[in-house]
């Protein structure tokens, strides 16, 4: 059976850079967002980027296999998207707890979360090179929130956890080492 793991943790956790550095890019997910693109973000390589609206009417069509509202913005993962990718292999995409939640209950254990555990001083010392005052007390308001989702996905029996606070290498050869 092919898997789909989904990177759940905090703003800043590390959760597409550990996912990257494990897969190769065509396993990617690409969700839908109504963010807009950070610098060196492509449409259609990193997310497919659409207005409220589109989005809104994409939720009306039942596009959606899941998707949820972080940091006042749209995110979704399309039903035909994922259920292609789980065709062709294993595949991956970072989400948000509820997201990974709802499609654990609509696909069962061919989703399996992985969890970045990060302390807050850390997405602290990350945040402050990237983000505004006001962006990083948005941010670190939504930590405490993304804390409290972790204690709803210890449920999961197929949890994999990975110490956020390691060198990439290492988060890259633990995860590596579960998944084999």
């Amino acid at each position: 059976m092919n898997h789909c793991y989904l990177f759940i943790g905090p703003s800043a956790s590390g959760k597409t850079t550990l996912a990257e550095a494990t897969f190769r890019p065509e396993q990617k997910i690409i969700s839908y967002t109504t963010r807009n693109p950070r610098v060196a973000e492509e449409h259609g390589r990193d997310y497919y980027f659409v207005t409220k609206k589109q989005f809104k009417q994409m939720v009306i069509q039942d596009a959606f296999a899941e998707y949820d509202v972080y940091d006042g913005h749209y995110y979704g993962i399309a039903k035909e998207t994922l259920r292609h990718a789980l065709t062709l292999g294993d595949c991956y995409d970072p989400i948000t707890a509820t997201g990974f939640l709802n499609l654990y209950q609509a696909f069962g254990e061919q989703m399996i979360p992985v969890w970045i555990n990060i302390s807050r001083d850390t997405i602290i010392q990350r945040l402050k090179k990237r983000a505004s005052p006001e962006e990083l007390a948005r941010r670190l308001a939504l930590y405490q929130e993304d804390q409290e989702n972790y204690d709803r996905l210890k449920q999961i029996p197929q949890l994999i956890e990975i110490d956020g606070e390691a060198s990439l290498a290492s988060m890259v050869h633990e995860l590596r080492q579960r998944l084999n």
